[in-house]
């Protein structure tokens, strides 16, 4: 018996049949274990990429909530449970943050969080469940400084239609919250560096260049000018000129004063510095005509009513040409202005005026110095204009771009235009 057994064994030593069956085994084992960590490892950085972006948008949620005054724990927390699937364990809603670049910014906000996720094939080797952690900074930066800003509270703000072409070295920016704030159709052609928006920005990639940044569903723009507390003057109370006309072929110096019932320019105007008050009416600008400075100093138009429906208005017609300045601080603060807050203004329209419209249309060499400031008011630049602003800032409830208009914004240092600094909320960390 022994004998027999020794000599099994000596074969079975010697047969070489099952190898590939053991190695096959000792693979297999392998392989599935390679896979099984791949899965793994997909999982882990498809999770930590959810929570990361669930961070991120608790932190922006809360820097939101900051900037308008309100407390930033709940919107964080709301916000990052609609961005992950699992319940996540909240470290850190703080402002300011605690750590980082940003530490002790007050406008900033800092979320930690983690969550325990399990994984398949991991979990069978590890006895604790593995933590996915992530950290997130927001905050709010400056973005801008907006020439075009458009104040309305509803509806669209900013409008580039039919085959407009306007050119500016500056962000344009619209407060209203609809889902149509700025509005670029057909084949116009808006040349900003940046598009800011409240609400919604429609547009194509053929109406702005590829580098403009468009920033929609942001936070709104100041009014650059509220804090001036501008209001029509009291003085001269009565009419100095009224329904005032320069007829065609002549040439008229005009001076400061209260134009009432409009002032209509057909022939050439030549304007002396100081405060134009339109009261009632409409400064109406024909074709062929020439409006421009006298050489005093700059000029400032207030359009003003005494009644909602009544303010006055601008409209400027055909192959007018326009040459106008705001005054200066320096010309502002002295005689015939006597106040500083005039500085740079060259048109302001009434608060009173609701929905005021103003034109400027046809085939307009218009070129303006200053700021046009009608945050109740409703401002179109329409037809074949060619308008070389020197140094604009239009503020309108509506601002309107038609036509072929063609706006060259060359802003140099003579007037101060009181720009103001547009804000987007941002994650730094």
């Amino acid at each position: 018996m022994r004998k027999k057994l020794s000599k099994l064994i000596s074969k079975l030593r010697r047969d070489i049949r099952g190898n590939v069956l053991i190695v096959a085994a000792i693979s297999g084992a392998a392989t599935v274990g390679a896979a099984g960590l791949g899965v793994d490892t997909v999982q882990w950085f498809l999770a930590k990429r959810q929570l990361q972006q669930a961070v991120d948008s608790g932190a922006l949620a809360g820097a939101m909530s900051l900037y308008r005054g309100d407390g930033i724990t709940a919107p964080a927390e709301n916000s990052i449970d609609r961005n992950f699937p699992d319940a996540v364990t909240i470290e850190r809603i703080v402002s300011p943050p605690t750590v980082g670049a940003w530490a002790g910014d007050a406008s900033a906000v800092e979320v930690q969080g983690f969550v325990n996720r399990k994984l398949p094939f991991s979990s069978i080797f590890l006895e604790t469940t593995p933590v996915i952690r992530a950290r997130a900074v927001a905050t709010t930066v400056a973005a801008g400084q907006p020439c075009v800003i458009a104040t309305a509270t509803s509806g669209i703000g900013i409008k580039v239609f039919g085959t407009a072409d306007v050119d500016l070295d500056c962000p344009v920016a619209s407060n209203s919250p609809d889902g149509i704030s700025v509005d670029l159709t057909g084949s116009s052609f808006l040349d900003t560096n940046m598009i800011m928006s409240v609400g919604g920005v429609d547009y194509s990639s053929s109406n702005i260049p590829d580098d403009t940044a468009v920033v929609s569903y942001g936070l709104p723009v100041e009014d650059p000018l509220a804090s001036k507390g501008l209001t029509p003057p009291t003085n001269p109370a009565g009419c100095d000129y009224n329904n005032f006309n320069v007829s065609p072929s002549s040439t008229v110096t005009l001076n400061p004063g209260r134009y009432c019932n409009g002032l209509r320019i057909q022939g050439t105007a030549r304007l002396n510095g100081g405060i134009y008050i339109i009261d009632r009416g409409t400064l109406r600008v024909n074709s062929g005509a020439v409006v421009e400075l006298a050489g005093t100093g700059g000029v400032t138009f207030v359009l003003t009513g005494n009644s909602s429906s009544t303010v006055a208005d601008v409209n400027i017609n055909g192959s007018a040409t326009i040459d106008l300045a705001a005054p200066t601080e320096a010309e502002a603060t002295g005689a015939p202005f006597n106040d500083a807050k005039w500085a740079g203004i060259l048109f302001f329209q009434d608060p009173l005026g609701d929905g005021t419209q103003h034109t400027f249309n046809g085939g307009a060499d218009i070129d303006l110095n200053g700021i046009i400031y009608m945050p109740t008011g409703e401002l179109l630049y329409n037809g074949s204009a060619s308008q070389s602003a020197q140094c604009l800032l239009l503020i309108g409830e509506v601002v309107e771009f038609g036509g072929t208009n063609n706006i060259a914004n060359n802003c140099n240092d003579d007037i101060d235009r009181n720009l103001a600094t547009a804000w987007v909320i941002r994650v730094v960390e």
